[in-house]
């Protein structure tokens, strides 16, 4: 390319909000602009006191006013608007789905210009309103993957198991860039979780990180710990994630229960930033991911913790089993099966050997600089159409 490409990201929440969907479009958005793009991001103000435009490591974020919050949803009234008057500025048109407004703004975008990334299917609720924003708003994801020339997704396992297969033949992988920079083995000299949390050295360390939602199955983890103590006596369960600001609610309160009943087992820190978070996957045993959630694709979280050195227990969902599947650093559990968590924790633990992750053999499969090359010669392509 020529000149240097001007994209336009669309998705509902951006920085400073984090979930796996944020922090995937926040490393690829930073990663093409160190590679010479111009990156703007179109995103909700989803609290007032953020700013309306601010640049933050080079990107240029919109945020744009919420007419309502719909659970986890948030209506943006002048969205479909914003898509069509900044899109004849930009050379290429990134919405990140599920989305609920995207579909119709792209039937006035140039069809050369769109590459839609599909992170999930999208559910909203059991209710007939529900259902109903549900089927509008799949209609109009249908149409945004009619338009898009290209379809960046997770995983094809992930996409031959969506309601959107029919469009895998525009499918293009690109795994969520994880930062390696970031996430390496900690070699600090004192012991993170000795000194803040008080946990001896001596005593094996199931982790988990994620938001304290229903959907990442937390309950199902805590639930193992009836099985775990009949064959490992001296562990425990240290939960990281915020459970504060969290769009839909956090399940925090309902988790509270499993404290009471065992409580020199379970730990729940809050959010840590990413160095701390660091020294967290060095000193863990092992990270579960239990999650019973059909709509997580990926999981970086695991990835973060094999560049740790930490092996992954991990739920046997498509995407999310992907990471094993690949590197062999750990045990694909059945979903919602407590017994079954546990089982694979405790062969996870009694064989570290067999499943400590290789730092390079992980990359391999996961370097953050992939999914941006994906892009990168994705928009370059000649016969892209």
């Amino acid at each position: 390319m020529s000149h240097k490409p001007r994209v336009l990201m669309v998705l509902y929440y951006y920085q400073p909000y984090v979930s796996g969907l944020s922090i995937h479009t926040k490393n690829i958005a930073e990663g093409l602009v160190a590679k010479g793009c111009d990156v703007t991001i179109l995103t909700s103000r989803y609290e007032d006191t953020l700013p309306k435009k601010e640049v933050i490591n080079g990107v240029t974020v919109l945020r744009r006013p919420v007419l309502f919050k719909f659970g986890k949803g948030v209506i943006l009234p002048t969205l479909i608007f914003d898509i069509i008057r900044l899109a004849r500025k930009h050379d290429y048109v990134n919405p990140i789905l599920p989305m609920a407004e995207v579909g119709p703004a792209l039937l006035f975008v140039k069809k050369r210009k769109i590459l839609v990334t599909y992170i999930c299917d999208l559910f909203l609720g059991s209710d007939i309103l529900s259902r109903f924003i549900t089927f509008l708003s799949f209609a109009s994801m249908r149409l945004a993957l009619m338009r898009a020339s290209r379809i960046f997704v997770n995983s094809y396992d992930y996409m031959e198991h969506s309601r959107m297969k029919r469009y895998l033949a525009k499918a293009i992988t690109a795994y969520p860039p994880v930062n390696a920079t970031a996430f390496s083995p900690s070699h600090d000299k004192k012991d993170f979780l000795k000194d803040t949390l008080s946990i001896d050295t001596k005593t094996k360390k199931i982790g988990f990180v994620g938001r304290i939602v229903y959907e990442k199955g937390i309950g199902y983890l805590l639930d193992s710990i009836q099985y775990i103590e009949k064959e490992i006596d001296d562990f425990k369960i240290i939960i990281v994630g915020d459970y504060k600001k969290i769009a839909g609610g956090s399940v925090k309160d309902e988790l509270d229960e499993y404290m009471e009943k065992y409580p020199d087992k379970i730990i729940f820190t809050g959010y840590l930033n990413d160095e701390d978070l660091t020294r967290f996957y060095s000193e863990i045993d092992v990270l579960v991911l239990p999650s019973i959630d059909a709509l997580e694709s990926f999981g970086m979280v695991q990835v973060e913790a094999m560049l740790c050195g930490a092996p992954v227990v991990t739920s046997n969902l498509p995407g999310v089993r992907e990471i094993i599947q690949k590197t062999g650093y750990g045990q694909i559990s059945r979903v919602r099966d407590s017994k079954d968590i546990a089982a694979k924790t405790i062969e996870v633990l009694r064989h570290p050997s067999k499943y400590k992750p290789v730092r390079k053999t992980v990359l391999s499969h996961f370097d953050p600089m992939k999914p941006i090359e994906t892009y990168m010669k994705t928009m370059a392509a000649k016969n892209r159409f």
